[in-house]
C-alpha cells in the first residue's frame, strides 16, 4: 500500500511538473506568435496575419534547423493575408467620390476639398506636387467623379485637364548637360535645350547617372535634372 501511495504521489507530482512545462511552452509560443505577427505587419504595406498552424509550422522548422535536422534553405515563411482587409481595401479603392470645384478655386482651397474627400492625406505633399506639375493656375472648375484608388498626381491631372506621360530616357556614361538636353529634346520631354543647360548650370550639375531613367511629365526642369542624377 505504501508503494502504491508513493507511486501515486510521484505520478501526481510528475503531472504537475509536466502541465507547468506545457503551460510555459504554450505561453512562450503565444508570445512568439504575437511578436512575429507584429513584425510582419511592420514591414508589410498590407495587412497580414499568421494563423496558429502557420506559426507552429514555422516554429517546428526553426527547431529542426537549430538541431541540424533540416537544411535552412528548405524552410519558407508561411504568411496568410488577411483576405477580409484586402477585400475591403480593394473595394475602397474601386469606389468613387464626387467633388465640386467652384469657379475661382485656388490651390489651398482645392487641397481642402481633396482632403475632406479622402483623396489626399498630406497638404504639404499635395502643394509640392502641384508646384512640380506647374498646374497652380490650371484648375478647371466643375464636378468630378473620382476613383479613390487614383494617385494624387492622377487626381490633379484630371482636375487641371493635364495629360500625364511617362518617358524612358537612356543616359550614356559621361553625358554632358548639352548631351542630355539633346536627348530630352528629341524625345519631346523638354521644349528648350538651352533652358535645360542653364538650369543644370544654376544647380551646379555637370554629371548624370548612366542608365535608363523614367520621367513622368509634366514636371519642373529642376526636378527632372535631380531625377537624372540618381541611380
Amino acid at each position: 500500500m505504501n508503494n502504491f501511495n508513493r507511486g501515486k504521489l510521484f505520478f501526481i507530482k510528475f503531472l504537475q511538473i509536466l502541465l507547468s512545462i506545457l503551460f510555459f511552452l504554450a505561453l512562450v509560443f503565444i508570445i512568439k506568435w504575437r511578436i512575429d505577427s507584429l513584425y510582419l505587419n511592420s514591414i508589410s504595406s498590407r495587412k497580414v496575419r499568421i494563423s496558429i498552424i502557420d506559426e507552429f509550422t514555422n516554429t517546428a522548422n526553426e527547431i529542426f534547423i537549430a538541431t541540424g535536422l533540416k537544411d535552412e534553405k528548405s524552410v519558407k515563411p508561411i504568411v496568410a493575408l488577411d483576405e477580409s482587409k484586402e477585400k475591403e481595401k480593394k473595394e475602397s479603392d474601386n469606389t468613387t467620390t464626387k467633388i465640386t470645384v467652384p469657379e475661382g478655386t485656388n490651390v489651398d482651397e482645392l487641397g481642402e476639398i481633396l482632403m475632406s474627400k479622402g483623396l489626399i492625406k498630406d497638404l504639404n505633399a499635395y502643394k509640392t506636387l502641384v508646384d512640380d506639375m506647374q498646374i497652380g493656375n490650371k484648375i478647371v472648375p466643375g464636378t468630378y467623379d473620382l476613383n479613390k484608388g487614383l494617385k494624387v498626381r492622377e487626381v490633379l491631372a484630371k482636375i487641371s485637364n493635364t495629360n500625364l506621360k511617362t518617358y524612358n530616357i537612356n543616359i550614356d556614361t559621361g553625358a554632358t548637360p548639352a548631351d542630355v538636353a539633346k536627348t530630352l529634346m528629341e524625345n519631346g520631354v523638354i521644349v528648350s535645350q538651352q533652358a535645360f543647360v542653364d538650369s543644370c548650370n544654376n544647380l551646379g550639375v555637370t554629371a548624370f547617372a548612366p542608365g535608363t531613367h523614367e520621367i513622368l511629365m509634366p514636371s519642373k526642369v529642376a526636378n527632372i535634372i535631380k531625377s537624372l542624377t540618381k541611380n
